[in-house]
């Protein structure tokens, strides 16, 4: 069936109720089912969303599918392991083993979900990423690390849990950060927030069977699998949302900024675990070394990809303001500044006798207002950008020549070189250059140009005023004879 939003969300609590019951209610063996029931119906969901989506979505979720599929058998392990009356322990590295894949390939199904819009603006993601992994450091110096050492886990049992706990938890925090960077797509808010719960309860699931279990069976409090009950409930909504493959398209999210009070959170969140190390250890607690040492190296690694990150997008900002300060933003030809720069350094070249001359062409629209009045400023625009792109391309971009635009209909080329060798032939090519259409997006278009031009050498230098009046004058001279002569 096809579900709407209000009947996932019925569904997800009516599947809770139900099966938080019937494990409540249930023994061992009951329990233990219900999770493995709860497991297979998120894996059928699962495939029925596989096989009705395509491209980008399906590998989302295929890695989804495949974890889930993994997860079955880790669920059908310890399944077994009760119906059989055998020990926990006996099956403790297998069923972490199976875990640890099943996180990893759901883990990269949700950095696939993430990974388009991230590509745009990381730095919020990375902020509440940040954030989350330091609380998570935090919870587990103060509480999950103290805890393990009570019940005499093993360094393997520390590890596993330690990077299950820091990566489930930074995946929350990515998916904070991509609501509040405006890259999640309205509609799929609901299914990020099914995936947000699930994630959390798989955390809490994990931490209270690690820290509670019993010291000498090495078996979990019973109530610790209501978590994976919880948490196969959210992600069945995850996966059967109606908007579940609009989470993969790529909102626009806004520029993030690291202000004072964001680097002072960060700050804190830098020294938080390490202090809380300190203060343990000073006070005669137990202290997870090793676990706070990686902990931290994680946190810096991330503050300086966010420091990278911003001096990445300060760097993009600074080139972007050097195109809008020297180039004309309709066409994206140089400005009348970035004109004039070019051709006084030009002069002064050739003054110098480095360059062997220079011309300047003075080009504007004869016919421009009246398509600009009657077809619309729309068309208009189009038709001053086809201009710019088709005398662009009759100039030689590696020698230094240059195409402008002055503004409103008048453009500019300058070309270095000798005048005897470039005025008359380019001159013909630009002319030419309007005898065919413009071919615009309501149609065609034909427009002519007045043109002037003005030449400098070694032997005959000019200031920049000289060849830009003079030049100018020489094209209005040639529209008031075109005015006289319509013929010519």
């Amino acid at each position: 069936m096809d579900w709407t939003r209000a009947q996932v969300l019925l569904g997800v609590l009516a599947l809770s109720a139900v099966s938080l019951t019937v494990y409540m209610l249930g023994g061992e063996v009951v329990r233990a089912g219900i999770v493995v029931a709860m497991s297979l119906a998120v894996t059928a969901t699962g495939m029925r969303r596989v096989g009705r989506v395509h491209g980008h979505a399906r590998r989302v979720y295929g890695f989804m599918l495949a974890g889930f599929i993994v997860l079955n058998a880790a669920v059908s392990l310890r399944l077994t392991t009760v119906v059989l009356g055998m020990e926990e322990s006996s099956i403790r590295g297998a069923w972490q083993a199976l875990l640890g894949i099943s996180y990893l390939l759901i883990l990269t199904a949700a950095l696939l979900m993430i990974g388009r819009s991230a590509k745009q603006d990381l730095g919020e993601i990375l902020d509440a990423s940040t954030l989350a992994v330091a609380a998570a450091s935090a919870l587990w110096q103060s509480l999950i690390a103290p805890a393990m050492e009570r019940v005499d886990a093993t360094y393997l049992q520390r590890g596993y849990l330690f990077l299950v706990v820091i990566a489930l938890s930074g995946s929350v925090g990515a998916v904070i950060g991509l609501k509040l960077n405006g890259g999640m797509p309205q509609a799929a808010r609901p299914v990020y927030g099914y995936m947000t719960v699930a994630l959390l309860f798989t955390v809490a699931g994990n931490v209270a069977g690690a820290t509670l279990a019993d010291p000498v069976t090495d078996a979990a409090p019973w109530w610790a699998g209501a978590m994976w009950v919880l948490a196969y409930s959210a992600a069945w909504g995850a996966i059967t949302h109606p908007a579940g493959p609009d989470a993969f398209a790529v909102g626009r999210p806004h520029p993030s900024r690291l202000t004072s009070r964001r680097i002072l959170v960060l700050g804190i969140a830098l020294i938080a675990s390490p202090a809380i190390a300190i203060a343990r250890d000073l006070s005669g607690g137990f202290v997870g070394w090793p676990t706070s040492a990686a902990a931290t190296t994680a946190l810096v690694l991330m503050v300086l990809a966010r420091v990278s990150q911003l001096a990445g997008a300060h760097r993009a900002a600074e080139s972007q303001l050097r195109v809008l300060a020297d180039h004309d933003t309709l066409t994206g030809l140089p400005n009348r500044r970035a004109v004039e720069r070019h051709l006084e350094s030009l002069l002064d070249r050739v003054a110098r006798s480095t360059a062997a001359g220079a011309t300047v062409w003075f080009i504007d629209l004869d016919d421009f207002k009246p398509i600009n009045d009657t077809r619309g400023h729309a068309i208009g625009d189009e038709l001053l950008t086809a201009v710019a792109h088709r005398l662009a391309g009759l100039v030689r971009e590696d020698r230094g020549d240059l195409v402008g635009r002055l503004g409103g209909d008048e453009f500019i080329v300058v070309v270095e070189g000798d005048p005897q060798a470039t005025a008359t032939t380019l001159t013909a090519r630009i002319r030419s250059a309007f005898d065919d259409d413009f071919t615009l997006s309501d149609g065609p278009a034909q427009v002519s140009a007045s043109i002037g031009l003005d030449t400098a050498s070694p032997h005959d230098p000019h200031t920049l005023d000289d060849m830009l009046t003079h030049a100018d004058h020489e094209m209005y001279a040639e529209k008031h004879a075109r005015r006289l002569d319509p013929t010519d």
